[in-house]
Protein backbone atom coordinates (compact mmCIF):
# COMPACT_ATOMS: atom_id res chain seq x y z
CA UNK A 1 0.00 0.00 0.00
CA UNK A 2 2.92 2.26 -0.89
CA UNK A 3 0.39 4.58 -2.60
CA UNK A 4 -1.63 5.55 0.28
CA UNK A 5 -1.32 9.42 0.94
CA UNK A 6 0.26 10.29 4.22
CA UNK A 7 -1.56 13.00 6.05
CA UNK A 8 0.09 16.44 6.51
CA UNK A 9 -0.33 16.56 10.07
CA UNK A 10 -3.29 15.74 12.62
CA UNK A 11 -5.29 17.58 14.87
CA UNK A 12 -5.76 16.83 18.18
CA UNK A 13 -4.06 13.58 17.72
CA UNK A 14 -6.86 12.23 15.48
CA UNK A 15 -8.14 14.39 12.63
CA UNK A 16 -5.92 13.96 9.94
CA UNK A 17 -5.28 16.79 7.42
CA UNK A 18 -3.40 15.81 3.86
CA UNK A 19 -2.93 19.95 2.78
CA UNK A 20 -2.68 23.38 4.30
CA UNK A 21 -6.31 24.41 2.88
CA UNK A 22 -7.81 21.37 4.93
CA UNK A 23 -7.62 23.30 8.22
CA UNK A 24 -8.94 26.45 6.34
CA UNK A 25 -11.84 24.85 4.61
CA UNK A 26 -12.13 23.10 8.09
CA UNK A 27 -12.03 26.66 10.14
CA UNK A 28 -14.20 28.47 7.05
CA UNK A 29 -17.08 26.06 6.72
CA UNK A 30 -17.35 24.88 10.17
CA UNK A 31 -20.98 24.87 12.45
CA UNK A 32 -22.03 24.69 15.92
CA UNK A 33 -22.52 20.81 15.69
CA UNK A 34 -18.76 20.90 13.63
CA UNK A 35 -17.32 23.19 16.66
CA UNK A 36 -18.01 21.10 19.44
CA UNK A 37 -17.46 18.47 18.21
CA UNK A 38 -13.85 19.91 17.84
CA UNK A 39 -13.92 21.28 21.24
CA UNK A 40 -14.07 18.03 22.59
CA UNK A 41 -11.53 16.53 20.33
CA UNK A 42 -9.22 19.14 21.89
CA UNK A 43 -10.04 18.76 25.24
CA UNK A 44 -9.88 15.18 24.97
CA UNK A 45 -6.47 15.05 23.55
CA UNK A 46 -5.46 17.74 25.94
CA UNK A 47 -6.92 15.97 29.09
CA UNK A 48 -5.05 12.40 27.60
CA UNK A 49 -1.83 14.55 27.62
CA UNK A 50 -2.16 15.37 31.36
CA UNK A 51 -2.63 19.00 31.02
CA UNK A 52 -5.66 19.17 33.78
CA UNK A 53 -5.75 18.27 36.98
CA UNK A 54 -8.63 16.32 38.12
CA UNK A 55 -10.78 19.32 39.43
CA UNK A 56 -9.90 21.24 35.66
CA UNK A 57 -11.19 17.99 34.11
CA UNK A 58 -14.44 18.32 36.10
CA UNK A 59 -14.87 21.19 35.82
CA UNK A 60 -14.61 20.90 31.83
CA UNK A 61 -16.97 17.53 32.10
CA UNK A 62 -19.26 19.81 33.43
CA UNK A 63 -19.69 22.49 30.94
CA UNK A 64 -19.37 20.78 28.50
CA UNK A 65 -22.96 18.40 29.55
CA UNK A 66 -24.38 21.78 30.22
CA UNK A 67 -23.49 23.26 26.28
CA UNK A 68 -24.95 19.74 25.37
CA UNK A 69 -28.40 20.15 27.38
CA UNK A 70 -28.96 24.01 26.21
CA UNK A 71 -28.67 22.82 22.93
CA UNK A 72 -30.97 20.00 22.65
Amino acid sequence: MADEKQPLGTLFGRIAYYKSSDVNNIIDSMDFPQGYYMITQALEYANSSGLFSIQEAEIISKSLRLINNDNK
